[in-house]
């Protein structure tokens, strides 16, 4: 799933006026909360739609992601480890609401009261079948260990090797091992499911 890239589903916009100023590192050439927050807002953001797929929930969480680092920012010397904090932050928020997502389907299905999106589509057979896709998709990450999971969503957004090492606080020599077995991982429980 792609980021939305029309108009009406950009993330929400924010001005520096909005972004209180707040050094966030503890290093002699420390940025402010404000320039973390104009680098970082757009990516967080997208990460954040890959994993929950919805517009609203995204910038929620994004803006929940930015609230943590204004509050309490973390102990980092480095911009890279700032932004290593920031997506380890984003991505455990929104594997934490898909989890939440998916006990409240559960809860809801026992109970009877499924909710069915209705979208129109050429044909809406494909459309089932895509969504279908889609919430399985997510069910398989909720279920796999979370640091693959969180691998997975994160390539597939398009961080390198060497980002993708710095968020998960692993040599970057290991990231291509790890990506083979989460890989394997969400083949086996995608073949289960079938």
């Amino acid at each position: 799933m792609s980021a939305p890239n029309n108009q009406k589903d950009a993330p929400v916009t924010m001005t520096a006026e909005d972004v209180p100023t707040k050094s966030i590192l503890t290093s002699t050439q420390s940025p402010t909360f404000e320039d973390a927050f104009n680098e970082h807002w757009n990516r967080v953001y997208e990460v954040l739609f890959r994993i929950v797929g919805e517009q609203a929930e995204a910038e929620d969480l994004a803006l929940e992601t930015f609230w943590r680092l204004y509050d309490r920012p973390p102990k980092v010397e480095s911009r890279e480890k700032l932004a290593g904090w920031l997506y380890r932050v984003a991505t455990n928020l929104g594997f934490n609401s898909l989890r939440a997502r998916n006990r409240r389907s559960r809860y809801e299905e026992e109970a009877g009261h499924l909710n069915l999106e209705s979208h129109s589509s050429p044909d809406p057979a494909l459309e089932v079948e895509r969504l279908e896709e889609i919430r399985r998709v997510r069910q398989i990450l909720s279920l796999m260990k979370p640091r693959n999971a969180k691998l997975l969503v994160l390539r597939n957004s398009g961080f390198t090797y060497a980002e993708l090492a710095v968020i998960l606080g692993v040599a970057p020599g290991s990231i291509g091992t790890m990506l083979v077995r989460a890989e394997a991982e969400f083949l086996k429980r995608y073949r289960r499911l079938d």
